[in-house]
């Protein structure tokens, strides 16, 4: 027999206790009869009315603090959605006119609870009253009652222990929970800012990284595809376009990442055949497996129907795949196997090795963003740390799990298991063609795990010295001997130790070596050949796509010669080595260039106790920037001016336009780069603070573009003596970057101008600085949008640039607790304001 449903409006009001409610702006919306007598109120001409209006404190008592009270109990349950228990408070209340008016003596004894929607949000704040009145002035009066009931009596002896210890605890606690709870709101704070910087900085910079992809892919392919090439000229435009493709892949990382943080990358449900699926998928290996005398078992027979997104199934699959390759040694066994499990009614997917395995302590670590277990500059693989946090991504969305096992071949096993029913409510479309077709992120994986190529690279013999080039890379060591061999004998080695024992048998004239490289890195063969006397003066150069100031300090302490951030010029890799190979025959130079080396450390040693880094994932990220991105970029520059200077008279005109257009684009995407790491040290730096002058600063600015631009006249006023405390760095970075910018935007102007000075402000004190010039201006509509990343008022055929200075001025300006603000007119130059 079914129950009839209570009336809860009627229980409620009947509560013995005194209960009010009140919404989310304190509007009073139910009260119970209990509440009515003890405050003397009447429910019609309260309801919807606000509590302080209804309960004001008593105007004729100057020491009342009620409200005041009551309103920051109310505002702690509405910012923390906690409950409240606030001290014994003297609250008095109005009395009716027909009981004389004015306000009545009252103690109160209030607690209040927040309740949730469903949302999680507030949606009530229960207020609960205790009457004390009669214990507080049996208290202040001292005298026993007689005629207290024996009930009241016990009431009293309970209450007096507990009422006065909760006040002074709940007082104390109150205090201490309110200091916590601000200093927690404000890291909570800094933490969503810093969060969503990052998601903003990942989208953004993916997305303008593909348009000079796009531009150097297109015109390779074409030269590819239409022009009579050599052997060797097109090897070059092969490996430049498996570089940029493989860039690319990189970049789509990162946009993924940007899209999972964002909570905007969805799931398209197909009705899929996941045996053909990961058959396709898997069969992109099978050339690779060969190659390195891999026994790979791929066991997907028959037909295994699976509502899945086509495309996240094979990406997850790939990742794993990729993965598994890097660490499964050669003549070892793999296996990528899929089975439907009946009980739990899913797909489950298994990609296991022979390789070293993954020790369970570090099982969860390898699915965090950019982490890689192997994370020091002897890490045998490369790679952004991205593709298993992807995959296990991927495979939540599907509503699954990833999970890493110890495989019956002796490595890691990786397991998928993913649901056979789409979620309730879901669409799922029909299975395509599309669905089944070869994963396109397939072909730059395998590329990336090719065996290395060692092919000679033939030297005159009237060259000068003998070479040997360390370099894991095989593209990049061949690129690196083919840039050296008109001057230079040449050697290559494919990992440190590899390099120490050729060192020792050719006792080579110069070294040039990677950093980063599997077994022994570069830094780790400088100590070893350091630690022998014979090679104590054999110079040492080093090649790294890490731009760290901490790390280029320590291998110049630990002995290297000299230091090359890649991608480099060829012309001035030629002219390091020549330099060094030079010195070394210049017996009388070494003492000099020993003490060279040694000032040096000294100066960058002082220099690297300013910097720190202030968040891990933008230090990954920018690790990811500046190695992996670059590694494909300095192939393309590199081969593209190998083919212009070796083969440019055998292209027609068409011809030459396609590669000087690749390298503008690989020029531009490698400005941005350092646009982007110079932001980012901006936002990292440690603050020096001393007095800096910011009129000679831009003095300085200006001779500069004036001496680097001497076809141009331009009107320059600087005011004298503006004088800031602050990191003369970093502000001598914000004047270089306004100063530029007004210099760029003038360039049309017939009588351009630009000025610096400072505004007076109030009662004497210094006012805001300015850089004013009258060139393009901009449309103060658009005025918010100068100092984000990327964002720009005009097109790079008018004004070239790349949208990260003024947002880097930006941070300079924040980190000295200043601001930075922007007037400007279409047609009559602009001017921006900043205060340190």
């Amino acid at each position: 027999m079914a129950l009839p449903t209570p009336d809860f409006r009627a229980l409620f009001e009947a509560a013995p206790a005194p209960y009010l409610v009140l919404d989310p702006s304190l509007a009073i919306v139910a009260v119970s009869d209990a509440y009515l007598r003890a405050t003397l109120i009447e429910r019609e001409k309260v309801l919807g009315r606000g509590i302080f209006d209804v309960f004001p404190d008593n105007p004729d008592d100057p020491a009342a603090d009620g409200v005041r009270n009551l309103k920051a109990s109310l505002e702690r349950v509405r910012r923390e959605l906690v409950p409240d228990s606030m001290a014994v408070q003297k609250y008095d209340i109005r009395r009716p006119d027909s009981e004389g008016g004015g306000f009545e003596e009252r103690y109160w004894s209030p607690v209040n609870t927040p309740v949730l929607g469903p949302d999680g949000k507030l949606a009530y704040i229960i207020h609960r009253v205790e009457d004390v009145t009669e214990f507080v002035k049996l208290k202040n009066l001292g005298r026993e009652q007689e005629k207290v009931t024996a009930e009241l009596q016990s009431r009293a002896s309970r209450m007096e222990a507990e009422i006065y210890e909760r006040a002074h605890q709940v007082a104390e606690a109150n205090r201490e929970l309110q200091r916590a709870n601000l200093e927690m709101a404000r890291l909570y704070e800094k933490t969503k800012e810093l969060d969503q910087l990052k998601t903003e900085f990942f989208s953004n910079v993916s997305h303008e990284l593909r348009t000079p992809l796009t531009l150097i892919l297109g015109p390779v392919e074409r030269l590819l595809a239409t022009e009579p090439l050599s052997e060797k000229a097109r090897r070059n435009l092969t490996v430049v376009a498996q570089s940029a493709r493989l860039l690319l892949k990189h970049v789509g990382d990162l946009l993924d990442v940007s899209k999972l943080e964002a909570g905007k990358m969805k799931i398209r449900y197909v009705e899929t055949d996941a045996a053909a699926l990961v058959r396709v998928a898997a069969s992109h290996f099978d050339s690779l497996a060969g190659e390195r005398g891999i026994a790979f078992a791929i066991q997907a027979e028959g037909s295994l129907p699976a509502p899945i997104d086509p495309d996240k199934y094979q990406r997850i699959l790939l990742n794993l795949l990729s993965n598994a390759f890097k660490f499964t040694p050669e003549g070892g066994r793999l296996r990528c196997s899929l089975r439907k499990d009946e009980k739990k009614g899913t797909a489950v997917l298994e990609v296991a090795d022979s390789g070293p395995g993954i020790r369970p302590e570090h099982r969860e670590m390898v699915f965090e963003r950019f982490r890689q277990v192997e994370g020091d500059a002897a890490r045998r693989h490369g790679g952004t740390g991205l593709g298993l946090a992807i995959a296990r991504d991927f495979a939540l969305l599907h509503g699954g799990t990833l999970e890493i096992l110890d495989a019956p071949e002796g490595g890691a096993l990786f397991r998928l298991e993913v649901p056979l029913k789409a979620p309730e409510g879901m669409a799922v479309e029909k299975m395509d063609a599309e669905a089944l077709a070869a994963p396109e992120a397939a072909a730059p994986l395998v590329q990336e795990l090719r065996a290395r190529d060692e092919a000679p690279v033939l030297s005159p013999e009237a060259a000068e010295g003998l070479v040997l080039v360390v370099e894991d890379n095989p593209e990049m060591n061949r690129f690196v001997r083919e840039s050296l061999a008109g001057a230079h004998k040449t050697e290559s080695a494919f990992e440190g130790r590899e390099g120490l024992q050729k060192a020792l048998a050719l006792r080579p004239d110069v070294i040039v070596s990677d950093v980063m490289m599997p077994g022994m890195s570069g830094d780790m063969l400088v100590r070893e050949l350091r630690s022998r006397p014979e090679f104590a003066g054999t110079p040492i150069l080093l090649l790294t796509a890490k731009a760290d100031d901490d790390l280029r300090i320590r291998l110049l302490r630990e002995g290297a010669q000299d230091y090359l951030t890649k991608p480099f010029a060829v012309e001035e890799l030629r002219a390091r080595v020549g330099n060094l190979l030079r010195g070394k025959l210049a017996a009388e130079k070494s003492e000099k260039l020993a003490a060279d080396l040694l000032e040096k450390n000294e100066r960058l040693e002082r220099l690297a106790t300013q910097f720190q880094a202030a968040n891990q994932e933008l230090e990954s990220f920018s690790y990811s920037v500046s190695h992996d991105l670059r590694a494909p970029l300095r192939s393309l520059d590199g081969f593209a001016h190998a083919l212009l200077e070796d083969y440019g008279s055998k292209f027609d005109e068409k011809g030459r336009d396609y590669l000087a257009r690749l390298r503008a684009a690989a020029v531009r995407m490698g400005a941005l780069i350092d646009d982007l790491l110079k932001l980012s040290r901006a936002t990292r730096a440690e603050g020096r603070y001393e007095e800096a002058d910011l009129s000679e600063m831009a003095r300085a600015v200006l001779a500069d573009l004036g001496k680097n631009d001497p076809s141009r006249a331009v009107q320059v006023h600087v005011q004298e003596g503006i004088k800031v405390r602050g990191d003369p760095g970093l502000l001598r970075a914000a004047l270089d970057n306004l100063l530029r910018n007004a210099w760029k935007f003038t360039a049309k102007t017939p009588t351009a101008r630009i000025e610096f000075g400072r505004q007076a402000g109030e009662n004497g004190l210094p006012g805001p600085c300015f850089v004013r010039d009258n060139g393009a201006g901009f449309d103060e509509k658009y005025a918010h949008k100068l100092f984000a990343p990327f964002q720009r008022l005009h097109t790079a055929d008018e004004f070239p640039g790349t949208g990260i200075g003024l947002a880097t001025v930006q941070r300079i300006i924040a980190r000295h607790g200043g601001r930075l603000w922007a007037e400007g007119a279409v047609g009559k130059g602009a001017t921006f304001w900043f205060e340190v």
